[in-house]
Parts: structure tokens; C-alpha cells; sequence
């Protein structure tokens, strides 16, 4: 057994600003990528921006060259404006009712020149004290060079003109909004890498093994993979091998020095050896190693009648070899806001080149 160590006109009463997803768009009306749809109504209201048009009228039936842009406002750190177009856009003209965001691009400079956002689209029906909401699937991301995403088919003109539906409502008067949801960088991370060198085999003779009384022995350490290790053998067996096996592990070395919560990965081999005809007892271990002191092995890794076996080889001279051969072990650096440019890069250069990219030097946390 292996052992593993968020007042309409003339009256005071509120137009709920307080209380479905179409394609997704450059408001020039290009589509170079499509995402699903999802349409839907809901209760809560607009959480980043909302617009109550009074006398909506005449702006959805007398100007089909113009759009609405509100003043700027503020989501997650940058200036946006809110964008409606209340016959569509190119594509879509007098069909649609168009709704977009644009960041103000002043503010995507140095790490917050990307910005991506996920984008909702609502208008309010009084018949359901519900929004007509509009949602995209997919995050959008905004930069120098893409400052505008929106909704070319935000709600159907018809729709949106329906008196039971009541999205016109109290003289005429609609309110629209959105909401902005933005997703900023990560700033902690972490790179598990794991090194598939064999190392070794390391190597411990105990001399006089008939001698051994105490408990249990523990080598010298060997350094493999950028740690230290050691054999624990208990000549007497421990556990479930007590007084019939012998048991045998390979230990993080009690002198060895983790990061907080790192671990370490491994897959070898550990062995007894065969002195006489190298037909050696092999068992393979493979592990994390979170404790220094503590690792992995087997409480019966040989029976005390194979091992007093003399045909065997494993006792010879009074002598008993043990060995372990690594064949993959595990580093992880830890990295945090200092770096976190350098790592939107990283994912940036390309699957071709991710060898490359983990050997940057980052600041460690």
C-alpha cells in the first residue's frame, strides 16, 4: 500500500430607473463575429447607466439620421457614453432600435489600454414592471484601436411600439439603460511547471542492517529538482507492514523550504536492490510533497521473507541498498501586480512559443 504523507412628467411618482441578447457589434453596423443571442426579461434594474426620454415620439418617428449619445459616466474605472439609435443602424434601418457603449479612449493607457467588458441592453415595460434586456454571451473588448460595442438589434421597432408591451408609457415616455460589468486584468498568479528530466537514480547502503534497532532511519540529503530529499526506512516495518515488511519512503527533506501553500509534484521510482543479479524490487510512487519531513513510499515495500531471502540479493554482506530514481518533479512561482503586463503578454505570443514565455523573469510575491 502506497502511503501519501444595481419622477415622470407631471407627476412625483418614480419611472423605476430603480425597478432578450442580440448581436453584438461595431456601431458602423460591421459584424465580424456573431455571438448567441439571449433575450429575457427581469426585475432588476439597469446597474450602470440609465436615460428616461420624454416625448420619445419624436425622436422615433421624425429623426431617422440621429442618434441620442448621454453624458459620460463612470464603470469600473473609465468614462463611457451610452448610445441610442432609435431607427437602427445601417443595416437595420427603421427595423431595429440600436443601443451601444463607447469607452473614452483617453483612458486606455499603459496596463488599462484593454478593457473587456461584458454589455446589457434594457428597456422598461410598465405592463410588467420588467426590463426588456438584452445580452450578449460573449465579453467584448474595447481598445485604441475598438472603442464602440453595442446591440444593432437591440429591440424590434414593433415590439418596442406596442401598447400592451407599454415600453411608451405615462405621455409618452420610455427609459432605457445598460449595464456594464468590467473585468479587470488579474494581478496573482501562479506557473506550475514540472520537469520531466530523470534524475538520478540516488542511492542509500545501510551497513549492518541486523544491528538496526531504533525505529526508523533517515539518510543523508540528496538535492534533486531544485529540493532536498531523503530515504525513511523502518527495518521493522510501520503501520500495516509492524513486524511483518519492511517499509520505505522517499521524504521531503526536514531542512527544506517551501513557499507558502507550494507543493511539489513527483513520479519515481523507488527500489530495494538486488546486490547479487540486479533483479531489483521496484515500485513506483507518484505523489505531492506539501511538508518538509513527510513524503511518500510504502509501509510493506518487502516482506521480511523476501528480503531474508538470500536467492534475492537484498541483504548481502550484511548490507541493504535502496534507491530512488525521479522521473518527473514540479517548481511553482508565484507572481503578482508588478508583473501583470508581462503575463498578458505571455498569453499573447501564441501556443508556439509557450516554452519560451515561461522562462521570463518575473518579481516573485
Amino acid at each position: 500500500m502506497q502511503v501519501s504523507l444595481v419622477p415622470t412628467k407631471g407627476t412625483n411618482s418614480a419611472v423605476p430607473c430603480n425597478p432578450q441578447s442580440s448581436r453584438l457589434a461595431a456601431i458602423n453596423g460591421a459584424e465580424p463575429r456573431l455571438s448567441a443571442e439571449h433575450k429575457f426579461m427581469r426585475t432588476r434594474p439597469p446597474s450602470a447607466y440609465c436615460v428616461r426620454i420624454e416625448s420619445c415620439s419624436e425622436l422615433m418617428t421624425r429623426s431617422p439620421n440621429l442618434q441620442y449619445e448621454t453624458r459620460p459616466f463612470s464603470v469600473g474605472g473609465f468614462n463611457w457614453t451610452f448610445i441610442l439609435q432609435p431607427f437602427g443602424n445601417k443595416t437595420s434601418v427603421g427595423d431595429w432600435i440600436s443601443a451601444y457603449v463607447a469607452i473614452d479612449p483617453s483612458g486606455l493607457v499603459g496596463e488599462n489600454r484593454e478593457v473587456y467588458a461584458d454589455l446589457r441592453f434594457l428597456v422598461y415595460s410598465k405592463s410588467k414592471d420588467q426590463y426588456w434586456t438584452s445580452m450578449d454571451t460573449e465579453i467584448r473588448h474595447f481598445h485604441q484601436f475598438r472603442t464602440t460595442w453595442g446591440s444593432p438589434n437591440f429591440i424590434q421597432t414593433k415590439q418596442f411600439k406596442a401598447k400592451d408591451k407599454e415600453y411608451i408609457f405615462d405621455d409618452d415616455q420610455c427609459v432605457f439603460g445598460v449595464d456594464i460589468s468590467v473585468y479587470p486584468y488579474f494581478n496573482q498568479w501562479e506557473i506550475l511547471s514540472i520537469d520531466k528530466t530523470v534524475y538520478g537514480p540516488n542511492s542509500w547502503k545501510l551497513m549492518k542492517f541486523s544491528t538496526l534497532t531504533r525505529d526508523f532511519y533517515i539518510s543523508d540529503d540528496f538535492s534533486v529538482g531544485g529540493k532536498n530529499w531523503a530515504f525513511k526506512v523502518y527495518p521493522n516495518g510501520n503501520g500495516a507492514g509492524e513486524g511483518n515488511s519492511l517499509s520505505l519512503y522517499v521524504i521531503l527533506s526536514e531542512n527544506q523550504i517551501l513557499k507558502t501553500y507550494e507543493k511539489v509534484y513527483v513520479r519515481a521510482k523507488l527500489r530495494v536492490l538486488d546486490q547479487k543479479q540486479s533483479k531489483h524490487l521496484q515500485k513506483p510512487i507518484l505523489s505531492w510533497f506539501d511538508t518538509p519531513g513527510e513524503g511518500s513510499g510504502f509501509e510493506q515495500f518487502v516482506s521480511f521473507t523476501d528480503l531474508q531471502n538470500p536467492a534475492k540479493g537484498f541483504i548481502v554482506d550484511d548490507s541493504l541498498t535502496v534507491q530512488v530514481q525521479f522521473e518527473a518533479t514540479s517548481s511553482t512561482n508565484y507572481y503578482s501586480a508588478n508583473a501583470a503586463q508581462l503575463m498578458s503578454n505571455f498569453f499573447s505570443i501564441g501556443l508556439s512559443d509557450t516554452t519560451d514565455a515561461l522562462t521570463f523573469t518575473f518579481g516573485d510575491s
